[in-house]
């Protein structure tokens, strides 16, 4: 086993809850985080700051992640989400801990950008205790670099990481002041969301932060990634997937020993079908960063791709025990451990999914595409009532998403319905998914594969 896959190893066991025998996830509590990044409250209801106050708890949370030897987690939340007490506690069996922590970093923001200006406040507290540290921000506009870069020394000093131990967030995270961080901020909380329509407004903030600053290594990147999402999930446009190529190329010029550029170098890779390079920049992401969620996370996804699906069920439990509130690779890694035949693991995860997916639901009631995901999971427990009425929630909620179609056709193949199945497949226009690998060796449309209707669609697809 290579050091990426000992370091995958290492963060699995140090973030997940494990019984000893059998390896099964079991309910006894795990370690305590060092840290949780809660998300930053918004008090106005302005779209803008709501956008700016999400997507800074994400930067926050990834320049923090970065200090050596500490567990840091996200809290729950985010994107306009509802309130704390609104949100389901995690069930006893969860296979990831909730967040308990020796500190939290909560705060607040006010204001609206476009108007009379940001003010922000930050609180480093003790799991018991009077707040350590607060800092007040308050301008037009913000240096969300320089807050971030004051945050982060005044929590590594709290958690007592020695001051030569601390990055640079400017080094590590490709962070810029300016004008075109705000973007990029922005940009993130478009790109966060489920939705093509979405993702488009996320891909020309990403490339009017590119317009704005063009050696800033973070907004190639995100300008890359983004496209890749639209490619693979939307419309298999070749004019995204050459934007993309040539702005992963800009990031990785700029910015080498930054984890997002390589995250979506492997992005971009995966749209060419080159898969040993996409491994290559993810495993590259890793090493820079071995608790970078995307990296894991598409990183797993590669593998599926390839059939290693072992290799995938790693990926994809590191991945969940970063982000403790995250739904999508706790599924995927109840499917990977469906495919190697496990079935008490992929019995175990399904669970978690299914807790996870209806946390997010609560918080997102609009995300058709977590009602999507989260129906494979009822349907996994044998809750074939509750996975339909999730499926036709997510169908109602965004009835042109080809990722909600192409769930759908699953779980209606894995239901036996191969009719319905097959016209969700031909409603959504197959060929968009650009993918004609991912479609032909999905495990869910195997009872598909040998009807005339599925052998047109992928034609239609390789054309």
């Amino acid at each position: 086993m290579g050091p990426i896959g000992a370091n995958i190893r290492a963060l699995g066991r140090r973030l997940l809850s494990r019984r000893s025998a059998g390896g099964t996830p079991g309910a006894a509590p795990g370690p305590q985080a060092d840290l949780v990044v809660e998300p930053l409250s918004d008090r106005t209801a302005d779209a803008a700051a709501a956008a700016l106050a999400d997507s800074f708890t994400d930067d926050l949370y990834l320049a923090l992640a970065r200090l050596p030897g500490r567990v840091v987690v996200r809290g729950l939340g985010g994107r306009g989400a509802a309130p704390a007490d609104r949100v389901p506690p995690a069930p006893e069996a969860s296979v990831v801990v909730p967040l308990a922590a020796r500190w939290r970093l909560s705060g607040e923001m006010h204001g609206e950008p476009a108007g009379g200006g940001i003010r922000l406040r930050l609180d480093l507290r003790p799991a018991s205790g009077r707040t350590r540290w607060t800092g007040h921000f308050a301008d037009s506009t913000p240096d969300f670099a320089a807050v971030l870069e004051t945050a982060l020394t005044e929590v590594a000093d709290a958690l007592d990481v020695a001051p030569a131990q601390v990055p640079s967030v400017t080094d590590l995270h490709g962070i810029r002041g300016g004008p075109a961080y705000l973007a990029v901020l922005q940009g993130r909380h478009y790109a966060s969301l489920p939705g093509r329509r979405r993702q488009e407004q996320a891909r020309r903030l990403f490339r009017e932060a590119v317009t704005l600053d063009a050696d800033y290594a973070r907004a190639c990147a995100e300008l890359a990634d983004c496209n890749a999402r639209i490619y693979a999930y939307s419309v298999a446009e070749e004019s995204l997937r050459g934007e993309a190529a040539e702005a992963v190329s800009r990031a990785l010029t700029l910015a080498p020993a930054h984890p997002g550029s390589h995250v979506a170098a492997g992005r971009v890779a995966m749209l060419f079908d080159r898969w040993g390079d996409a491994q290559t920049h993810f495993s590259r992401a890793l090493a820079l960063q071995p608790n970078h969620y995307n990296a894991l996370y598409q990183f797993g996804r590669a593998c599926m791709h390839q059939g290693e699906h072992l290799r995938a069920a790693e990926l994809y439990r590191a991945a969940a025990g970063v982000m403790p509130h995250e739904y999508q690779a706790t599924l995927l890694a109840a499917q990977a451990y469906e495919q190697l035949g496990d079935a008490v693991q992929a019995a175990a995860w399904a669970r978690e999914g299914v807790a996870r997916v209806t946390r997010h639901h609560e918080a997102f009631p609009d995300d058709g595409r977590a009602l999507s995901m989260g129906a494979a999971a009822f349907l996994r427990q044998g809750d074939h009532a509750a996975a339909r009425d999730w499926i036709n929630r997510a169908l109602a909620l965004d009835p042109d998403d080809v990722a909600v179609h192409y769930n759908a056709a699953c779980l209606y193949a894995r239901l036996g319905d191969v009719d319905t199945a097959l016209d969700c497949l031909e409603r959504l226009e197959l060929r968009q998914m650009a993918n004609r690998a991912w479609v032909e060796n999905d495990p869910d449309l195997a009872g598909l594969r040998g009807h005339p209707r599925f052998q047109r669609l992928l034609r239609a697809l390789s054309a």
